[in-house]
């Protein structure tokens, strides 16, 4: 088996007879605030035609910095057979299919497929809201020479499952930051960057966690950190490791792996070929690349990728405001005609939300009432969240109707947030679920949570304390996932706190954790 990286998750995998192609990312995404990081606008010429004509293409979710629409559209062949995780959905699969593909294999969730008489593959759905209405997943590859685990950014809580395969070879795992928090958030400096460090500490914990279970002989730390192009942006790259950033390079983690005794892991760059048998694992270093100067003269390496692509992003940049403006009331009028009906499907997701939200657009001021599910101009009601947006990008993301504001933007970091109290998944799943079959999904997932019986009877006993053995967030295995440092317990798997003396939830609003101290 041999993998080839093509930069943050993207994979060209070669076991048996088959040649998969996993999420290549090569545009810009998210309003052209993520670049590949290293860049992987130079790649060989003899890979880039492997990559244009594989036998199975894997894409693992809809996000832009995997789902790569542009580039797929103009440079993979259609003869590629798709391998179809198994989401409740079937957006992925009518993205792909008005791009141009047929061919789909449509996987069971965690089962064995063959795809040639020498390779098998699975895929692991994750399909929590918060996962993305979309779905997310992983990828396991085995041939007669090895296995390969592309976990890229699923979070999955069912370890066993990803085990249940066999001894791995080869782990390809995100570590670094995908998320906009707590960058965008109007806070204090000094604050910023302990939240921005608190948030890099639960990340690794959580990617030391998977490193851990998983016991493959070499990690691939993956699928980010990308890097950011935009002056407005550049701040948001870890250069000296002082940023008020959650957004560390490969060679962190790799530290991290080493002081735990781990020697074997890998630094790839886009190029990098990992050779597996079963006796040995090899990594050829693309030719063209200087890997010390990328990481050693990082500020510098940037600032060359910048100049190379600033008169695409003069462009980009041109294009958001390209179009006829909306008038104030035709921008108004549009969104609640929009959110309204959404609104009223969703009882149980309001309740969770409870209170307003004002969207702040130039001179427009929108405010949504999830108590009511009435989308109001705002008139100095009560909120407790507010988001800033550039008039340009919010025109942009209704004029699209773009049914996940995460993707489409949240992540691009180009805007600014603020909340009076805790995070609130449930106005962000709200944002990520702006279509009549995503809102149906979110607004079960909302009735269920909120309803949920409790049943807390399956306790566990961790550092000399007795607790519920399920998170109260997403249900992970707090025998697997939990961490206790001093009086808090963390749950590694997404960093949700907990004060030990009375289970009170530390970042979030109404997630208690039944625990007790261990009597005797």
């Amino acid at each position: 088996m041999r993998a080839t990286s093509l930069g943050h998750a993207g994979i060209y995998i070669e076991a048996g007879d088959s040649k998969i192609l996993c999420d290549p990312w090569f545009i810009p995404a998210f309003f052209g605030s993520w670049f590949v990081f290293p860049r992987n606008d130079n790649l060989d010429s003899d890979l880039l035609a492997k990559i244009e004509s594989p036998t199975h293409l894997y894409i693992s979710h809809i996000h832009g910095d995997h789902l790569d629409e542009a580039f797929l559209a103009g440079h993979v062949s259609r003869d590629a057979i798709v391998l179809l995780p198994d989401f409740p959905g079937h957006e992925l699969e009518t993205k792909l299919t008005q791009l141009g593909f047929s061919r789909f294999v449509k996987t069971k969730n965690g089962e064995e497929t063959a795809i040639d008489a020498k390779t098998k593959i699975a895929i692991h759905v994750e399909t929590s809201i918060t996962d993305g209405p979309g779905g997310d997943s992983a990828l396991v590859v085995s041939d007669d020479t090895g296995r390969l685990v592309n976990q890229n950014d699923c979070r999955t809580g069912n370890l066993e499952a990803l085990r249940s395969h066999g001894p791995i070879d080869l782990h390809w795992l995100q570590y670094s930051g995908a998320i906009w928090y707590p960058m965008v958030y109007e806070q204090d400096q000094t604050k910023k960057e302990k939240l921005a460090m608190a948030k890099t500490e639960s990340q690794f914990a959580r990617a030391l966690k998977y490193v851990e279970a998983l016991n493959a002989r070499a990690v691939v730390p993956s699928a980010g950190p990308p890097c950011f192009l935009d002056e407005d942006l550049f701040h948001l790259n870890v250069i000296t490791g002082n940023e008020a950033s959650i957004f560390p390079d490969q060679t962190k983690f790799i530290e991290i792996l080493r002081s735990m005794g781990r020697y074997d892991d890998i630094l790839a760059v886009p190029g990098s070929a990992i050779e597996i048998s079963p006796e040995t694992i090899t990594v050829t270093s693309p030719k063209n690349v200087d890997v010390s100067k990328i990481f050693g003269e990082k500020e510098k390496y940037l600032r060359q990728y910048q100049a190379d692509w600033s008169k695409w992003l003069t462009e980009e940049k041109t294009r958001w405001s390209s179009a006829e403006p909306f008038s104030n009331d035709e921008l108004f009028a549009t969104i609640r005609a929009w959110f309204e009906p959404l609104l009223a499907l969703a009882p149980a997701l309001r309740a969770g939300i409870g209170s307003c939200c004002l969207i702040r657009a130039g001179d427009v001021e929108i405010l949504i009432d999830f108590k009511t599910g009435r989308v109001e101009k705002f008139n100095q009601q009560i909120f407790d969240f507010r988001f800033d947006i550039p008039r340009e990008l919010l025109e942009t993301i209704v004029r699209q109707k773009a049914v996940d504001w995460s993707n489409s933007f949240f992540l691009s970091c180009r805007f600014t947030a603020w909340r009076s109290g805790e995070f609130n998944e449930y106005i962000y799943n709200f944002f990520k679920s702006l279509s009549v079959e995503r809102m149906v999904r979110t607004e079960h997932e909302a009735t269920t949570r909120l309803n949920f019986d409790k049943n807390l009877s399956d306790e566990i006993e961790l550092g000399g304390y007795v607790m519920q053995r399920k998170c109260p967030h997403r249900n992970a295995d707090l025998s697997v996932f939990g961490e206790i440092n001093g009086n808090e317990l963390t749950c590694t798997l997404h960093g949700w706190r907990f004060d030990l003396n009375d289970g009170h939830c530390l970042n979030a609003e109404n997630r208690p954790l039944k625990v007790r101290k261990k009597s005797g």
